[in-house]
Order: C-alpha cells, then sequence, then structure tokens
C-alpha cells in the first residue's frame, strides 16, 4: 500500500486505520499488532505510533499499560454518561436552533439521512457516522451557542466508538438509525418545543435502554 505526502504519513495512517475499525476489519475489543500494520503499510512503526495517539485522541482505541492497544468498546457507565449528555446538549440546541432552521436547512437535514439510508445499504460505517456527526452538529450548530456547540463538538470524538458499540452489542439497533433520524427531523418540523425536547430525550434514552439488557464491557 502506497501512502503519499511525507508531511503528512502519520495523519494517512490514522486515516486508513480508522476506516479499519468502522468497517470492521479491525474489530471492536481486538488488539492492534503495530508489526503487523507496519509490515501491511511497508513503513516503520514510528508513524504507526504516532496514528494510534491520533486515534486514541478521537476515543477510537485504548491503550493499557502492560496490555497494549486496542480497540475501543464502551463500558456501560460510558455509554451512561454520552447519551445523557448528548441528549441533554442536543435537547436545548434544538430548541435554540428553531428560530434559525431555514427550510434549506431541512432539506439539508434530509439529504443527510438519505445519505445515512445509502451508507446503511452500503454497509458502510464509516459514511453512517459522518452522516450522523453532520446530521446532528448542523442541529446544534444553528442554537448559536457557542459554548454548547464547542462542547457537543468535542463528543464528536467519540461518536465513532459510541456507533461502534451499538453496531457490535445492538445490531438491530444500527437498522433503526435512520427510521429514528427521521423522528427526530419531523419534531424539529412541528416547531414545537415539547415535542422537540421529548424527542431529542427519547432518542438517547432508547438507546440506553437497548444497550443495557446487553452484556456489560470492560471499563
Amino acid at each position: 500500500m502506497i501512502i503519499p505526502d511525507q508531511r503528512t504519513l502519520s495523519d494517512d495512517v490514522a486515516k486508513i486505520i480508522r476506516k479499519m475499525i468502522l468497517n470492521g476489519e479491525l474489530q471492536a475489543g481486538s488488539w492492534i499488532n503495530q508489526a503487523q500494520l507496519a509490515e501491511k503499510f511497508s513503513i516503520s512503526r514510528g508513524p504507526i505510533r504516532e496514528a494510534l495517539k491520533l486515534l486514541q485522541n478521537e476515543g477510537l482505541i485504548k491503550h493499557e499499560t502492560n496490555k497494549g492497544t486496542f480497540v475501543a468498546t464502551l463500558s456501560q457507565q460510558d455509554a451512561f454518561e454520552i447519551y445523557t449528555l448528548r441528549a441533554l446538549l442536543e435537547g436545548e440546541a434544538a430548541q435554540l436552533a428553531l428560530p434559525h432552521l431555514t427550510d434549506k436547512d431541512m432539506s439539508e437535514l434530509e439529504g443527510y439521512i438519505e445519505q445515512f439510508t445509502e451508507a446503511m445499504e452500503d454497509h458502510d460505517i464509516e459514511r453512517q457516522v459522518q452522516c450522523d456527526i453532520l446530521f446532528h452538529g448542523k442541529i446544534v450548530a444553528a442554537s448559536k451557542h457557542n459554548r454548547l456547540i464547542s462542547i457537543h463538538k468535542h463528543l464528536d470524538t467519540q461518536v465513532g466508538v459510541m456507533y461502534l458499540t451499538v453496531a457490535n452489542r445492538v445490531p438491530m439497533r444500527v437498522e433503526q438509525v435512520v427510521q429514528n433520524h427521521r423522528v427526530l427531523l419531523d419534531a424539529l418540523r412541528t416547531r414545537n418545543k415539547k415535542k422537540i425536547q421529548k424527542a431529542f430525550s427519547d432518542h438517547y434514552t432508547a438507546a440506553l435502554k437497548d444497550l443495557s439488557k446487553m452484556p456489560s464491557t470492560q471499563d
């Protein structure tokens, strides 16, 4: 595999490994063999280590002293904190966004759902994650609340591992994602703040309920 431009080698390697993780070539919870990756890409281990640091910052991998580096999974506590925080932030952001959301914005949100559908049909988890980030990010950005936007954007780094955990532990949940996003969009179109708040709260509490039925992962 040829990876051009030495100045961004670790970034390019991170991009490839990220795709391997999100598309299932590297399974959630699996050990990452740096020597194998270096051989696969025909490069030294230095750029591999740097790439893994980048992915660790994104929350996609975890490093354990004396054990190694693994593809991340969410513990029950991780899931609880991420989902409840996103529910609070997005429920408030969606209400603040109402005066600013135009018909064009609604069409763009519909477009993300259509792209999501295509990614589901192609079994492309990387694109599914990107569409999820774009959909929710569009709504939050319309709130014009800079601090809320900043905090929410920080959580985007954990969307990949969050989605991976759901895909591996509650596969039926992933199949419902398109419909779940349509429910959110329909709520926004009503411009009813109570309905919007409930829709976003239900969006995440239902996911938490489904995850809680599955065997818990290790912290």
